[in-house]
């Protein structure tokens, strides 16, 4: 028998014995929903506490020389920033509190951040000029702070003063100079701290290693070293566990669901002997029995996994947990794999009765 005769004579049997039909369409459905509904929703929580430790803000590396010794400089800083695993990195001097040049002591102080290498690193320029060293730039928040009604005037700190040339956002990462001003330092040779982004969480024990060793500083106990190393552990932990947890609950609905299926499959099997016993008698064979029996099972399945999904991926994103489209499609194609692989055993046990018994008149 050929494939589409099967399929042919697999759906009009399945329109014949409506009630079993729809007995395996509701396991189906009600397998891909609490899957959905369950493991589908510790995938989205997953997905979700992943996405804020790979944020930028949690990838910082940071190494503070605490006494001086001149190893956060311009050659180190340049070969850090070329590290495959380093998405961005930027040395900066000591901040210290500046005010508006303009009303001078007494003013609102705003908190001022010198830096080394490329400012583009730390921050994104949205108005005026990059600034020359020495020069500055402000935020809006400072600018409000400041008095200024354009980002224009100066900065002063003690005797020094820092003209302002435009306003600036910091980038992922650098959210603390939201709320104040940097400076251009690179007429300094070094900084006091190296601030780096770490492309991926993942990568943290390895990078910081590798700026380590390029810092190479001569007095490793004068060295403070804020590091994701904690995060990027927890982030494996947490994967793991969330991971392993789903999966033994999927595989746990996907067998309940499995074994409600080869019941309703072997009992209809049962009921339809002497039907399935006129096809033997017919000229079918037991291969194209099995195959019928097995494929009706899996359309009735995929009937009900459609249905299934489509409420479960529903309801879970009116909770906003919805899992991704692959993962409702994957759960999808085990459910129907899972309901055709136990219709086997039935469909099996149905081809090798006895047809002439079957069929005897009692």
């Amino acid at each position: 028998m050929r494939i589409t005769g099967i399929i042919r004579e697999a759906l009009a049997s399945a329109w014949a014995a409506k009630v079993s039909s729809l007995l395996i369409a509701i396991v189906s459905a009600a397998m891909c929903f609490a899957a959905l509904a369950t493991v589908g929703q510790t995938a989205a929580n997953q997905a979700a506490v992943q996405a804020k430790l790979e944020g930028a803000g949690a990838r910082v590396l940071i190494v503070r020389d605490m006494s001086g010794q001149g190893f956060i400089n311009n050659r180190t800083l340049a070969s850090v920033a070329r590290l495959s695993s380093v998405e961005r990195a930027i040395a900066l001097g000591m901040p210290f509190d500046s005010t508006n040049g303009r009303i001078g002591p007494g003013g609102t102080l705003v908190t001022t951040w010198p830096l080394h290498g490329d400012l583009a690193q730390a921050i994104t320029l949205v108005r005026g000029r990059w600034p020359l060293p020495g020069e500055a730039l402000i935020t809006a928040t400072a600018q409000a702070r400041l008095g200024l009604a354009e980002p224009i005037g100066y900065l002063a700190w003690g005797t020094n003063q820092y003209p302002i040339v435009g306003l600036y956002v910091p980038v992922p990462g650098f959210e603390d100079f939201a709320t104040g001003a940097v400076v251009n330092d690179n007429a300094v040779e070094a900084g006091t701290e190296l601030r780096v982004i770490i492309d991926s969480i993942s990568a943290a024990g390895i990078t910081q290693s590798a700026v380590l060793g390029i810092l190479a500083p001569a007095d490793a106990g004068s060295v403070s070293v804020q590091s994701p190393l904690g995060l990027a552990e927890l982030s494996q932990v947490v994967g793991t566990q969330l991971a392993g947890f789903g999966r033994n609950l999927l595989w746990l609905i996907l067998g309940v669901g499995g074994l409600f299926v080869a019941a309703v499959v072997l009992a209809d099997v049962l009921v339809r002997r002497r039907d399935l016993g006129r096809r033997r008698t017919l000229g079918a064979t037991r291969g194209g029995l099995t195959a019928l029996v097995v494929v009706r099972a899996g359309v009735c399945a995929l009937v009900g996994v459609v249905i299934g999904v489509v409420a479960g991926w529903v309801v879970t994103a009116r909770i906003g947990q919805a899992p991704g489209l692959d993962f409702a499609v994957a759960v999808g194609v085990l459910a129907t794999l899972t309901a055709a692989i136990v219709a086997v055993l039935p469909a099996m046990y149905a081809a090798r009765v006895d047809p002439v018994r079957v069929m005897r008149t009692p």
